[in-house]
């Protein structure tokens, strides 16, 4: 780029920065919308929101299971490998069945037809 140009393009930069922009706030805290078919209505969709609830609280129990298998590796690492083992083998064993549960959610969901 030539260097005559840098002012000029740093002037329309400033002048476009400068122009007014027209900003809508909803004073409302609500939260996003994925395209899941979330309202916030409590009269909205009750099997969605049910399921909403469900995934939330299996990924809580997903976290809670890791930690205990993770609990049991620390555990192992004092000397007692069948606990290690047993950690690891937890750890497994916690990761697909939250992934099972999670898949389960959207297959409930096409079969009721939300």
């Amino acid at each position: 780029m030539a260097p005559e140009l840098l002012p000029p393009l740093a002037e329309a930069v400033h002048l476009a920065a400068a122009l007014p922009a027209e900003v809508t706030w909803d004073v409302r805290p609500r939260m996003p919308d994925w395209g899941v078919g979330g309202t916030q209505d409590p009269d909205g969709d009750p099997v969605g929101r049910l399921l909403n609830i469900a995934q939330g609280v299996v990924v809580v129990i997903g976290v809670i299971g890791i930690l205990y298998a993770a609990a049991k590796m620390a555990i192992g690492k004092l000397g007692r490998s069948e606990v290690a083992a047993d950690g690891v083998g937890g750890v497994v064993w916690t990761v697909m069945g939250v992934s099972l549960m999670l898949v389960a959610v959207p297959v409930v969901t096409t079969l009721i037809g939300s």
